[in-house]
């Protein structure tokens, strides 16, 4: 049996925003819930491997990182060329991302560093151990339970190469379809 997805709930997400006083984890932790990104499409990746002692860069996996050209403020839309499987999708801006914070982008942070810095801050705040993946999770479940965004439109917002795979998120939150239930049939 497969473990239980888990999620940041949007109020868990708005009280990290509100404490965080790192402008770079602050900026990429609004690019992963409220857009849904995922870390290696915020700060970019290369797999790196050793080849006869010397250290080689696979460009078959290659993600560039998120700069302000696949921003666009005024259509509050993000296009990511080239995402995990060399696919590429349109994904939301969220409202929380402010136009100063383009000149910000591409991020110039570490993949293990940012982990460690949200991993801390919801240690902190939260009280609990959170990996920065979660958000994109939180982003996942909002549209579909919260919002109640067809699953097609969160599976093309999200790059999912199936439906099934953003179906998980509609059995991620049961206390959310169990209250739809309930107020479907006419219970208050």
């Amino acid at each position: 049996m497969k473990k239980r997805i888990e999620f940041i709930t949007f109020e868990e997400f708005k009280l990290l925003v509100s404490k965080c006083k790192d402008k770079e984890l602050k900026i990429a932790m609004i690019l992963g819930y409220g857009s849904g990104l995922r870390i290696s499409e915020i700060i970019g990746y290369q797999r790196k491997y050793k080849f006869k002692k010397k250290v080689r860069y696979d460009d078959s996996s290659k993600i560039p990182a998120l700069t302000k050209d696949k921003v666009n403020m005024e259509t509050h839309q993000i296009t990511i060329d080239e995402a995990k499987g060399g696919k590429w999708r349109i994904a939301p801006i969220s409202p929380a991302f402010k136009p100063e914070y383009l000149k910000s982008l591409p991020l110039k942070v570490k993949r293990r560093t940012l982990q460690n810095r949200f991993d801390s801050l919801t240690k902190k705040v939260l009280k609990k151990k959170m990996s920065f993946h979660i958000l994109r999770h939180g982003f996942g479940n909002y549209m579909v339970n919260v919002k109640k965004l067809p699953i097609t439109m969160v599976q093309g917002m999200m790059g999912h190469s199936s439906v099934a795979v953003t179906g998980v998120y509609a059995k991620a939150n049961p206390t959310e379809s169990i209250n739809e239930a309930w107020r479907a049939m006419g219970g208050k």
